[in-house]
């Protein structure tokens, strides 16, 4: 199984609640928008969860930033460095 810190399972909670448990295995090796769990709305959908879960706002129209959405742990670091924008 997986492991995951306590800020990657609350990203994480975000899938399961829409995919099941099943998608704990897959998450970090998975492009969310080529399997097909992250549609564009889904995209807005999972920024508001960022921002509720982390009081973290992330601006979707940055290329850089929506490329980083497509993957676990590029979203997870996008998330945790407060630096960047």
């Amino acid at each position: 199984m997986t492991k995951y810190t306590d800020d990657e399972k609350k990203l994480a909670q975000f899938f399961v609640e829409r995919e099941g448990e099943g998608v704990l295995e897959e998450l970090r090796k998975m492009d969310f928008v080529e399997s097909g769990i992250l549609d564009s709305l889904d995209m807005v959908t999972l920024s508001v969860f960022i921002e509720k879960t982390f009081s973290r706002k992330l601006d979707l129209s940055n290329e850089n930033t929506f490329k980083a959405a497509r993957h676990f742990d590029s979203l997870m670091n996008l998330i945790m460095n407060k630096d960047s924008k």
